[in-house]
């Protein structure tokens, strides 16, 4: 029973962990007003648009563009940001290098470019990894920031 209990507990922390991230998928109906009309100007041949509440008050569109590349919008009090993210083989190896060496038991999950106010940089979601053999969880993550040249900012 203790053992079911653990288990049980473990679970609710992990998909905790992984709402915090990736955020509840929500129907564009659901979103916004202000939001929606903002992304359909600004990315008029977006398909695939999928949208997640944050929380109560940010929201995220992830779509593909015109050349099929991922990108997503995160709309805010704070702002707008965009993130067009970098597929596994072109992680810089700057980013690859910090991670190795400052969080040795963590893998990179996903890498994109931010830019929010006319400002880039890279972000970088961590996880380290737990379970046995095949069944692999998510234990912890991080948001790691690079500067554009390759300089470690912080992790979130």
């Amino acid at each position: 029973m203790k053992k079911i209990l653990i288990l049980a507990a473990t679970t609710l922390l992990l998909q905790g962990a992984l709402f915090a991230q990736k955020g509840k998928a929500v129907a564009e109906k659901d979103v916004k007003v202000s939001y929606v009309k903002d992304f359909q100007r600004q990315v008029k041949d977006a398909t695939n648009v999928a949208w997640y509440q944050m929380d109560s008050l940010t929201f995220k569109a992830v779509y593909l563009d015109a050349d099929k590349s991922r990108q997503a919008m995160v709309f805010s009090n704070r702002g707008t940001e965009t993130h067009y993210y970098v597929d596994r083989e072109y992680y810089p190896q700057a980013i690859r290098d910090t991670v190795s060496h400052l969080f040795p038991k963590y893998n990179i999950r996903e890498v994109w470019v931010r830019k929010m106010r006319g400002k880039m940089t890279y972000q970088a979601y961590i996880a380290k990894m737990g379970g046995f053999l095949w069944w692999k969880k998510e234990k912890e993550s991080k948001l790691v920031n690079w500067e554009v040249d390759g300089k470690y900012i912080n992790a979130e």
